[in-house]
Formats: structure tokens, C-alpha cells, sequence
């Protein structure tokens, strides 16, 4: 009974869906009357509390390798930089 609950709560008739249609036509209806160059609204920007229920959080493995593979870019736009740099981001 539990599965058939979660099931409807995150499914196509769920509360996950209604959120990602709203939030998906709220960010497209305001970003269609930004001036060129703006930033963009996001989800996190029209549905702040709802954010982590749509898009879940990094795991903290998760963010050290966005972090390290941030890092990663940014070292391998400095001059003479060793191959094993470059080669470690493809």
C-alpha cells in the first residue's frame, strides 16, 4: 500500500509532476520577457521550497567531484599546463 502512495504522490497525476509543469511554464513565460543578456530564472528562482523535492541534492562525493572537476578546468586554462592536466578533464 505504501509503494501504491508514493507512487501517487511522485507519479504522472502526482504532486512532482504538477510542480515540474508549473515551474518548467512559469521559468519559460518569464525568461520569454528578459531583456537580452539577463539571467535567467530557474526553478530554484519560481519554486525555492519545492527545489529539493524536484531536484534532489549532491551527495558530498558528489560535490567534492563537481568541485574537483571545476578545479580541473580552471588549471587547465593557465599557461603551459601539463598534459596530464588536460588529459584528466576528457
Amino acid at each position: 500500500m505504501q509503494n501504491i502512495e508514493i507512487m501517487f504522490s511522485d507519479g504522472l497525476i502526482g504532486n512532482k509532476a504538477v510542480l515540474l509543469a508549473l515551474s518548467t511554464l512559469t521559468t519559460g513565460n518569464l525568461n520569454s520577457k528578459l531583456k537580452q543578456g539577463s539571467t535567467p530564472f530557474t526553478i530554484n528562482h519560481v519554486l525555492p521550497s519545492a527545489h529539493d523535492y524536484i531536484v534532489p541534492p549532491l551527495s558530498d562525493e558528489q560535490k567534492a567531484a563537481e568541485n574537483s572537476k571545476k578545479l580541473m578546468s580552471f588549471l587547465a586554462l593557465a599557461p603551459n599546463v601539463p598534459s596530464i592536466i588536460t588529459e584528466a578533464i576528457k
